[in-house]
């Protein structure tokens, strides 16, 4: 039985729309060692827009050029999709996921990041009329223009919390997909920069709600946010610099130890996260974890890469894949023909046709 279509405004000039349709119903599913292979690919944060880092466009299209080459069933991005919260700037990411056939919600599926919602200092400038600027934001409205402009990937989508977007489920292949938001409103207290996330009430009480429901047995589950689960603040993340502590605090994720309790009640086994420009795969209480926002920039490894979570013959697995083309630059970049010394080849996907 088929999810229903939650029916999705056809306007796309990005104003706030106030409802979203809510499920009555979660329909069973089934899955075996029979079913047949699914991919997903994971990428975060690329920072797209017009007037900061046009590199990260060439490296943004690229990467996607690169994916679609290679078997991709769905891509996932956690947010940080633009920096500036600028709906121009959501007309510039919708025109690029337009143009590569993505704006579809069988083949495509975004949480929203800080950036996204409040965008980010971008000059030495900014960095000290942002804290003031962050109070003007209209947090509500943002998170309805993030909603509105790519409203196409939540088609089949199932708004678990009433009239709240989050959390939504999406059934992907063998896969039941939950979409959280970690992004919650300033704070003077807890959310000075915007950058600090947490899940509000109304998503704790739908997950909650699901675990005791029939509604994702017989599939994978996993979990779509923007934050990430590490403590910054253990010695071997942070070491002694002031600026890692500051990180540490106004980066990380409230009441992990809740919501892991929860993803364990409801049996899931991969989440998905951006926000700490890295790409990386690590466990925390049992459950695997994907950091994809090394992506296309800032990462220590400077080479355009992606996570790819594939099932096939009853069996999931996660790694990350390397391309062997460089984060671009403000001017013309050429793919390097020597790999970085302690990477293995093997890892590293063919070059694709530019």
């Amino acid at each position: 039985m088929s999810i229903p279509d939650i029916v999705v405004p056809a306007q796309r000039n990005l104003q706030p729309q106030a409802h979203f349709q809510a499920p009555r119903r979660i329909p069973p599913a089934s899955l075996s060692s029979s079913s047949p292979p699914f991919s997903i690919v994971h990428i975060s944060d690329p920072h797209l827009s017009r007037r900061y880092y046009r590199e990260h466009l060439k490296s943004f299209k690229l990467l996607l050029r690169s994916i679609l080459e290679r078997r991709c069933d769905h891509l996932i991005i956690t947010g940080d999709i633009v920096s500036t919260a600028d709906p121009d700037d959501y007309f510039l990411a919708r025109e690029i996921l337009s143009r590569f056939g993505l704006l579809d919600g069988k083949r495509l599926t975004v949480v929203p990041g800080n950036h996204d919602i409040f965008g980010g200092p971008h000059r030495a400038v900014d960095v000290l009329s942002f804290p003031r600027h962050i109070r003007s934001v209209d947090y509500h409205r943002n998170l309805a223009l993030f909603r509105e402009a790519f409203s196409e990937t939540f088609d089949g989508a199932l708004f678990l919390s009433g009239d709240n977007s989050y959390p939504f489920l999406k059934r992907i292949g063998p896969f039941s997909l939950l979409g959280l938001n970690s992004i919650p409103p300033w704070s003077l207290w807890s959310n000075i920069l915007g950058t600090n996330g947490s899940l509000d009430e109304h998503q704790f009480d739908s997950l909650r709600a699901l675990a005791g429901s029939p509604g994702i047995a017989g599939t994978i589950p996993i979990a779509a946010i923007h934050h990430h689960f590490h403590d910054m603040l253990d010695q071997d993340s942070c070491g002694n610099s002031l600026w890692h502590s500051i990180e540490a605090r106004t980066m990380k994720l409230r009441n992990r130890r809740r919501m892991f309790r929860l993803f364990g009640a409801l049996n899931i086994r991969f989440v998905l996260h951006g926000h700490i420009h890295r790409n990386e795969v690590y466990e925390r209480s049992g459950i695997t974890i994907a950091n994809g926002a090394g992506s296309v920039c800032d990462d220590p490894t400077r080479y355009l890469k992606y996570n790819r979570l594939t099932y096939a013959g009853g069996k999931c697995e996660i790694e990350t894949e390397m391309l062997p083309i460089p984060f671009q630059t403000a001017g013309v970049t050429l793919p390097l023909k020597r790999f970085p010394a302690g990477l293995s080849q093997s890892r590293l996907s063919p070059l694709p046709a530019l």
